[in-house]
């Protein structure tokens, strides 16, 4: 009588061994598994099974018997997987996320999508796939996400995304595209993030843009890109973040980011731009703006007057040489103003005062002979100037006055010429030891003094050169350029005297010395000791020379915490 009973306990038993049985190798926690390292698919999968992460796993292929029907999310990482059979998918409606990242793959078949209508979510990033097929996305209207990130791409069909209506987020960067068709994103009005970054691009047409409407993010950065059109950007008014860093631009047009008032973060650093017009930045929410490792020679008044919002500016590492005194006109907000490593020679009186919040000056690494009087005036909220390694023989004592009302100044690394000028330089360094750090504010000429703390000379010591004393090299001749490497310096050694002197030879000659032996014991004698000194001098000037080398490197285009500020 209990046997009846028992049989469907077994056959129970056997169905739910089935569903929830969990694969060797496999992690399983209620309906999602995780396999690490297999070198096989794991067959069968427990039928209940919604989720499957594979990583690190070497099987090579993905085949239809391996999916489930309950399946809603496949995520297959860093290993090598090189193929995808046809009919993989066929029956797995329900995926909605799908990723094949890191992976062998080069292509995979046309049909391979078609019935993954409810796929939102779609990464086939840093794989081999050489080319970009419309087929793959042609039926999935629901996706949001998709990157192509990181693949071999070389061309984007113009009709590719078109079906993509609600997508969002899009990423082809990575890649080898050389160009795109104006129509590449039509109709793509719900895309908020574009990323073309490390492509090979070199322009983008006029219209390519227009119609995305809401675009918050743009990535341009790491192309080739030589100019932009002057309306690229005139119909994505809700841009918010554009990077066009590592780009061949050479200029920027008028009018080009009048239309973008969201605009907060741009990136135009590391590009070959020679010029900034006054209309090239229109009002806008920017903080920040990043124009380093570019080639501008000027900056001209009302440049930057639209960013009034701007806190930081960074036009260290160009070429600049001339600074109008109404150039920062308009930036009431900016806190930090960075023109290092530059070949300004002369400041314009007045630069600095339309700038009542500004707390950090860096102009070292440039060529600058004096300060203009008042130069500093009317800022209240000072904290670092750094004045380094420019050609300041001395500083006057208006000049030093000036310098009194910041926290700290940055005074080593110039040619100071210690004579009577140098007089109100010291005394202002005695009465204010905390503003600078004195033991490496030094002496450069005369040679008597080389290497002598400023704040510690005593008046005997202070005579005024003459003439016939030796010439005060200029910054360009005591250091090397900023922004290029050090060049090779050959310190000529001190003549090994091989033979003897006039003196020894007149000696010698009247009769005065022994023999021939005691002449040549000399000789001997001389050369070791003039070997020795060289020996001794040579590694005097190589001391020298690293620790002179080592006291600027760490700064030698800015600061150490990041160096084009």
């Amino acid at each position: 009588m209990e046997l009846p009973m028992t049989l469907p306990v077994l056959l129970l038993l056997m169905a739910l061994s089935v569903v929830w049985a969990c694969p060797d190798g496999c992690q399983c926690r209620g309906s999602t598994v995780q396999c690490i390292g297999l070198s096989n698919f794991p067959m069968p999968l427990p039928a209940s099974a919604t989720k499957l992460y594979f990583s690190k796993c070497s099987f090579n292929s993905l085949e239809p018997e391996h999916m489930t029907n309950s399946l809603d999310l496949l995520i297959i990482k860093e290993s090598l997987l090189r193929e995808v059979r046809p009919g993989t998918f066929n029956s797995t409606p329900h995926i909605g996320s799908l990723t094949l990242t890191g992976t062998q793959l080069q292509d995979l078949p046309e049909a391979l999508l078609k019935n993954l209508q409810k796929l939102e979510t779609l990464i086939l990033s840093i794989n081999k796939l050489l080319v970009l097929r419309p087929q793959w996305f042609s039926l999935l209207t629901e996706l949001r996400r998709l990157d192509l990130s990181r693949n071999l791409f070389t061309a984007v069909p113009v009709e590719t995304f078109h079906p993509l209506k609600q997508l969002s987020y899009l990423s082809l960067s990575g890649n080898k595209v050389s160009q795109l068709s104006r129509e590449t994103f039509k109709g793509l009005s719900q895309i908020i993030t574009l990323r073309l970054n490390k492509n090979m691009l070199q322009e983008l047409q006029a219209g390519t843009l227009d119609d995305l409407v809401n675009l918050g993010e743009l990535s341009l950065q790491d192309n080739q890109i030589t100019h932009l059109n002057r309306d690229l950007f005139s119909k994505t008014p809700k841009l918010q973040k554009l990077f066009l860093s590592n780009n061949k631009i050479t200029s920027l047009p008028e009018g080009i980011f009048l239309n973008l008032p969201n605009l907060s973060q741009i990136s135009l650093y590391e590009n070959q731009l020679e010029t900034l017009g006054p209309r090239v930045f229109g009002p806008m929410a920017l903080q920040e703006l990043w124009l380093y490792d570019n080639k501008l020679s000027r900056v001209e008044d009302d440049t930057f007057r639209n960013l009034t919002q701007l806190r930081l500016l960074v036009l260290s590492r160009n070429r600049i040489s001339y600074v109008s005194t109404s150039a920062f006109r308009g930036l009431e907000q900016l806190g930090e103003v960075s023109l290092h490593t530059n070949r300004i020679t002369t400041l314009q009186a007045g630069t600095f005062q339309v700038l009542p919040r500004l707390v950090n000056i860096s102009l070292e690494h440039n060529f600058i002979k004096s300060l203009p009087r008042g130069f500093l005036q009317g800022l209240t909220h000072l904290g670092q100037v750094d004045l380094r390694n420019n050609s300041l023989p001395n500083l006057p004592q208006e000049s030093l006055d000036t310098l009194t009302a910041s926290q700290e100044v940055l005074l080593q690394q110039k040619p100071w010429r210690c004579d009577k000028d140098i007089l109100p330089l010291r005394d202002w360094l005695k009465q204010h030891p905390s503003k600078t750090n004195q033991s490496l504010v030094v002496c450069d000429t005369p040679s008597s003094l080389n290497g002598e703390m400023i704040a510690l000379l005593a008046d005997e010591n202070l005579v005024s050169l003459s003439s016939t004393q030796e010439p005060v090299l200029t910054s360009t001749e005591k250091r090397r350029r900023p922004h290029t490497p050090p060049a090779k310096r050959s310190t000529p050694s001190p003549a090994v005297k091989t033979t003897p002197t006039s003196e020894y030879e007149r000696v010698t000659r009247s009769g005065q010395g022994d023999t021939g032996s005691i002449s040549r014991d000399i000789s001997i004698t001389l050369i070791v000791i003039a070997v020795v000194c060289t020996v001794i001098i040579s590694t005097v000037i190589i001391s020298c020379i690293c620790w002179r080398r080592n006291k600027s490197g760490t700064g030698n285009i800015g600061r150490s915490t990041n160096s084009v500020l």
